[in-house]
Parts: structure tokens; C-alpha cells; sequence
């Protein structure tokens, strides 16, 4: 779970467990002949695997902010200016 920032364990803990349910459920739909139940179950493991992959693509930009951040902390630029300039991006 340290691939994902703290505040998304929740969220990612549900994506791993709705993965592992449908894994177990895709195999009883193959042994049984039921490829549409099973095809729709691997679009449902495809879009929890798509959120883990954004998840994880968050913590790095997150990690990456907080390095820049800090290097210009450490010349000397105030970071609530940096957080300003940020803010102004997203709007």
C-alpha cells in the first residue's frame, strides 16, 4: 500500500479487493461456459486496475511536487507563493 498516498489506502484497498472477488468469480464463469459474464467481469478488473494505475500516477506527480517545492524552500523562495502559482494553473 505505499505505492498510494495515505488519504487513497481506502480507495485502493476496494480497487485490490473488487480484483481479487472478480478474479475468483471470472473462474467459475469459465469453467462453467459463461464468457459474457466473464468478459464483463475482466472490463470490471480492467477499470479497478485503471484507478490503482491513476493512483499511483498521483503520489509520483505528489512526490515530485513536494521535491520542487522543497529545493526552492531551499533557495530561498517562499512556498506559499509556489502554492499560489498552483493554484492559479488548475483554475
Amino acid at each position: 500500500m505505499n505505492i498510494y498516498k495515505v488519504e487513497d489506502h481506502p480507495t485502493a484497498q476496494k480497487e485490490i479487493d473488487c480484483i481479487m472477488d472478480c478474479s475468483m468469480i471470472l473462474e467459475v464463469h469459465i469453467e462453467k461456459g459463461n464468457f459474457t459474464k466473464a468478459f464483463d467481469l475482466t472490463k470490471d478488473m480492467y477499470k479497478s486496475i485503471s484507478v490503482l494505475q491513476k493512483l499511483i500516477k498521483e503520489k509520483e506527480s505528489h512526490q515530485q511536487l513536494s521535491l520542487i517545492v522543497s529545493r526552492l524552500a531551499s533557495i530561498g523562495v517562499d512556498s506559499s507563493i509556489v502554492t499560489k502559482y498552483l493554484d492559479n494553473k488548475k483554475s
